[in-house]
């Protein structure tokens, strides 16, 4: 029933007075005042504010004043041209207002008195509805062009709260992520957090990181919310595939709406079909100046084509602030991981010194004692059958000064002599020195004609490659004819200029072999102190082949393919010909 005109009140206070307050508050203490405003300066029964889901399309209740609206809180809507005034005006963006709702087929009834009804939505500031503020009054024609006026004040303070609200949401994210990931010890609890922040507190439908595998010069998915979690180091992109593989090779962000029609896409690797994605935004995370990694999220096409989620330029520079305090976590946890090495190093290198001294001693007084004994057993003709007892004796000496060896050369692998050498040269004379001139493996070499000098210490090249030569003979059946070791030399580069900055000429050479190879999960490993898969030795032959060259300025790695050989790739920094 309608209200006479002595139950109609009067405003408590004008509009100004409300705003002077509001704009002391802030978040929902500030947008339920605004709905206590609208309802209070037009008179209203009834006022509702539904605030639009950006990840599910529909309207929500979720700030209510008047009589009996407390059970409308909550209340979901769909978004749509057809039936109810909030969703017909979230649909269209265009506001409406009815002086007598039960002549309009529009009209849904939410509250049963009403007559009434006007409609306001509220726009962001890339113009998309976020949100409807909605007046009903139990009087017909009750609303003036006054309230018209003043509900788009409202509007706008709404739309400036909603966006305050969400940059303290993406602000507080930024905080937690910068906090956790000074804490981070490792580069796999650091992607952890990253995708937890993306997951449960950014609440992206689909977040995923790929991070560089320097040995093969790809960037492998290393953290996923979507169904990719169980992809985790399995699909991988090169530099320049797909949109991806783009912001990986050029170090630039990407933002595309409607991704199919870029001519950069393949649609791999996502997290839900190609066809319903709507949004792709990809950013790349830099570690001083090089791109090792990309983080991307997707936004899946809205159910309700009549409200646009797409990413917008918030979340291009939401996404550009995680990737810069990624990239800052990384090389905090990489420096972190080289200065313990670099400590585990010294520890190892003084340790190896001090008991290559001290059993260094032991020996030499053990091989005076062994000459004696064979001069001795040589004398007496009763005494030969202690003979063998001073062969083995000799023999275990001799494996000791080879364990002595291996530690001195590990300490002293980064202690260099460089002088201007021919690669070339020294390449040929380490096949000489190592490769069998009666062996069952086919040696085949490639060396450029045109390679530039370079400041190497000569002996510890050597021995690296040695080690690396050596390695391929223990790995590979002799038995078999197509045993094959392969030496290449060539001009390469650091591939840093893959990421938009200047390459430095590189010596490549390439040691490949057809033995069984190296097994994925030991490709990290086979570089670090004591690991080995052989009787032989003490584990430290790679390592000392890392250290030499490593200390030249170098790389090495391991990028064979398991199962088909082992291929060594060394790069050493040429010098520069006038």
């Amino acid at each position: 029933m309608a209200l006479s005109e002595k139950d109609v009140k009067t405003p408590t206070k004008p509009l100004v007075s409300w705003l002077s307050e509001m704009s002391q508050m802030r978040g929902s203490e500030a947008l339920n005042h605004v709905v206590k405003c609208g309802l209070n300066v037009s008179n209203s029964r009834h006022a509702i504010l539904a605030i639009l889901s950006p990840e599910f399309g529909w309207l929500e209740v979720k700030y209510v004043a008047g009589k009996g609206c407390k059970d409308a809180l909550g209340a979901r809507l769909e978004v749509n041209t057809e039936f109810g005034i909030v969703s017909h005006v979230a649909a269209t963006g265009q506001p409406f207002e009815s002086g007598n709702v039960l002549d309009e087929p529009k009209y849904r009834q939410l509250f049963p008195s009403t007559l009434s009804e006007m409609a306001t939505p509220v726009r962001d500031k890339f113009g998309r509805v976020v949100a409807v503020l909605n007046l009903e009054s139990d009087r017909a024609n009750a609303y003036s062009a006054n309230d018209r006026s003043a509900c788009e004040v409202l509007g706008a303070f709404i739309s400036t709260n909603l966006e305050l609200m969400e940059c303290e949401v993406r602000e507080e994210a930024l905080i937690q992520l910068g906090y956790i990931l000074d804490r981070a010890l490792t580069e796999e609890a650091l992607i952890g957090q990253v995708i937890h922040v993306a997951e449960d507190i950014l609440q992206f439908q689909a977040a995923s990181l790929f991070m560089l595998d320097k040995s093969k010069d790809r960037f492998v998915l290393a953290g996923s919310t979507s169904q990719l979690k169980s992809k985790v180091g399995e699909i991988d992109y090169s530099r320049g595939e797909g949109c991806t593989g783009w912001v990986c090779e050029h170090g630039q962000s990407l933002l595309l709406q409607d991704p199919q029609s870029d001519p950069r896409w393949r649609g791999m690797y996502v997290e839900f079909p190609s066809d319903q994605i709507s949004s792709f935004l990809c950013v790349p995370i830099m570690v001083r100046n090089k791109t090792e990694g990309a983080l991307r999220v997707l936004r899946r096409k809205s159910k309700n084509s009549f409200f646009n989620n797409q990413f917008t330029e918030n979340d291009l520079r939401l996404m550009q602030a995680i990737s810069e305090q990624v990239g800052n976590g990384l090389e905090n946890v990489r420096n972190v991981e080289r200065l313990i090495q670099s400590e585990r190093m010294i520890a190892w290198g003084e340790l190896s010194a001090k008991s290559s001294h001290m059993i260094g001693n032991r020996v030499f007084a053990l091989k005076g004692d062994i000459n004696e004994l064979e001069f001795l057993l040589s004398r007496q003709d009763e005494f030969q059958t202690l003979d063998p007892l001073a062969k083995s004796l000799a023999k275990n000496v001799t494996k000791i000064e080879e364990i002595l060896q291996e530690f001195r050369d590990f300490v002293s692998a980064t202690q260099l002599h460089r002088e201007v050498r021919d690669i070339n040269k020294l390449v040929s004379e380490s096949i000489d020195e190592v490769f069998p001139k009666r062996s069952l493996n086919h040696l085949q070499v490639k060396l450029s004609d045109s390679l530039p000098p370079a400041l190497v210490d000569e002996a510890k090249l050597k021995r690296a490659l040695s080690e690396i030569i050596e390695n391929s003979f223990h790995y590979m059946d002799l038995d078999r004819n197509e045993a094959k070791v392969k030496l290449t030399t060539r001009m390469g580069s650091n591939r840093a200029g893959k990421s938009g900055h200047p390459a430095k000429p590189m010596i490549e050479i390439i040691i490949e072999d057809t033995g069984e190879g190296v097994n994925s999960l030991n490709k990290a490993k086979i570089f670090e102190p004591f690991f080995t898969s052989r009787v032989k030795g003490m584990g430290l032959g790679l390592s000392i082949v890392k250290g030499i060259v490593e200390s030249h300025g170098g790389y090495v790695s391991e990028i064979g393919e398991p199962g088909h050989g082992a291929k060594f790739v060394i790069l050493l920094p040429a010098i520069n010909r006038p």
